[in-house]
């Protein structure tokens, strides 16, 4: 079954460290991390959760942006990686203890036969990674499970929540128009050195002409004349209220009947000649309903545990928090798994130099994760709650960053 199926794929991640750079300062895992209304989740669980979520970004965004993107802002908030990822993590523990607070208000529960097998994996974990890189994320048996639990019940209450949310959609509201189309830029051009050049108003007269030469040739055969002309074909549906394409280019296109051409179509910055291909697009639709029954839910799920947030006192303990860093930089070496019979596709080997999965294990299982690696119902932990103890030990393994 797809829920139980997400643990022996997450516990195939077994990771190993190769440190790239840096070194880190130590933490003291015993500590108080945060408080949420008076009640102390450890520092130590907390460093894992962040160093977990470091692992997935350096196996993610080391080939494609070098061992120095943790100084860059990539999520566009204005910040450095470090500083953003830091602040997700802090506030996904929130929502995930206040998700657990509130499991009653939607019967919510974890089976014994769920606890089991997230104790498996949590021990299998630990087992198939190297010391070094246990050490590195400061992870323990009962850091794992409190993860795995915490994250299963995200996703049994996230489903429980979008199950309220209205999933009729009609086709009024959702009525797409399907359209080909040619772009050509008004503004400027690019020569083969690569250098930009301005458009001249005549410049831009003359282009036009050109445009309207091939609008003119392309009633017989849209495609043809396009390729004739040099000019790329590109497909698009819209609805109302649409913002995707370019606002003269839908307007011009809500007056044509299937079939029809357009004259050339004025933008701001391009010309466009458009085709409607259908007034009302079935499958095109469709996907829009789909989409729009998922954002409905995505904004219920968010008014809701924003509504768990009000009112609630969630405090970080900043002077400690500070001490978690990201100097040392996780690798990975992807390996075929066995699970059950089955290859655990994307999973990542133990192995001196690899490290955690390049993709969220929850995406390992066909499955998008919910904010910081949630996963669906069947996906974790055990039954114990260290992370809420902040006098539990920090298992064998010490929470520093080597």
């Amino acid at each position: 079954m797809k829920a139980k199926r997400l643990v022996p794929l997450l516990l195939a991640a077994a990771m190993g460290v190769s440190v790239l750079t840096g070194c880190g300062g130590s933490i003291d895992g015993k500590k108080t991390g945060a408080t949420l209304e008076g009640e102390e989740i450890s520092l130590g669980f907390m460093n894992f959760m962040a160093r977990y979520q470091q692992a997935i970004y350096d196996g993610q965004f080391t080939g494609m942006f070098g061992t120095g993107f943790w100084s860059q802002d990539l999520f566009g908030e204005g910040t450095d990686m470090v500083t953003s990822v830091k602040k997700n993590v802090a506030e996904n523990i929130e929502i995930l203890y206040l998700l657990e607070d509130h499991m009653g208000d939607y019967n919510v529960e974890i089976t014994e036969e769920e606890l089991a097998e997230m104790d498996k994996a949590a021990a299998k974990f630990i087992e198939d990674n190297t010391k070094e890189a246990i050490s590195q994320m400061g992870a323990t048996q009962e850091y794992v499970k409190e993860m795995l639990r915490l994250n299963t019940i995200q996703g049994k209450m996230q489903a429980a929540i979008e199950a309220e949310t209205d999933t009729e959609v009609s086709d009024e509201e959702a009525a797409q128009k399907t359209i080909s189309y040619v772009k050509v830029n008004s503004k400027s051009t690019t020569d083969d050195e690569g250098n930009t050049k301005e458009y001249t108003e005549e410049e831009k007269e003359n282009l036009k002409k050109e445009v309207e030469a091939f609008a003119a040739s392309a009633k017989d055969d849209f495609k043809a004349a396009a390729e004739t002309a040099g000019y790329t074909v590109s497909e698009g549906s819209y609805g109302k209220d649409d913002e995707t394409l370019d606002k003269a280019l839908t307007e011009g296109a809500d007056k044509l009947k299937e079939g029809e051409i357009s004259p050339v179509l004025v933008g701001e910055e391009a010309f466009f000649v458009a085709r409607m291909d259908s007034t009302f697009d079935k499958e095109a639709t469709e996907k829009k309903k789909t989409e729009i029954v998922e954002k409905r839910q995505s904004d219920h799920y968010k008014e809701v545990c924003d509504g768990y947030k009000e009112g609630v006192k969630y405090e970080v303990n900043e002077k400690e928090w500070a001490k978690v860093k990201f100097d040392d930089l996780f690798t990975i070496k992807q390996e075929e798994a066995e699970d059950s019979g089955e290859e655990a596709q994307d999973s990542d080997s133990a192995e001196d130099g690899g490290e955690t999965g390049d993709s969220d294990p929850a995406e390992d299982s066909g499955e998008e994760a919910q904010d910081s690696d949630s996963a669906e119902d069947g996906g974790e932990t055990g039954d114990s709650d260290p992370a809420k103890d902040s006098g539990e030990e920090a298992g064998d393994s010490k929470d520093t960053e080597e």
